[in-house]
């Protein structure tokens, strides 16, 4: 079980949100806020993910204040975040590249 999403229910619950309200209010399905709250699920897209953040008053760079991450991925996430959408954009696009290709 994924623990990484938990703080989206403590932040839920502070905004006394219902998961149907968080859901609508976001614009995903009850379904994918309750799997991620449960941590059954981690494979959410970053849009949906935003949309759920942004329904929270939060921003992408809150899921990794609540992650543990080694030293080195740390600073690539900080360094990654602070870079403009287009190229974020394009490197997520190398960077899958370079995953698949280690995968086949």
């Amino acid at each position: 079980m994924v623990k990484r999403f938990q703080f989206i229910r403590r932040n839920r619950k502070r905004k006394n949100l219902t998961i149907e309200q968080l859901a609508e209010k976001a614009d995903v399905s009850i379904d994918l806020v309750a799997r991620l709250e449960r941590g059954e699920r981690e494979d959410v897209s970053i849009s949906k993910l935003e949309s759920i953040l942004h329904a929270l008053d939060l921003e992408l760079g809150d899921v990794f204040k609540h992650s543990k991450l080694d030293k080195k991925s740390d600073e690539f996430v900080r360094k990654f975040l602070k870079l403009d959408a287009e190229t974020r954009e394009k490197y997520t696009d190398i960077f899958l590249s370079i995953i698949d290709l280690k995968n086949e």
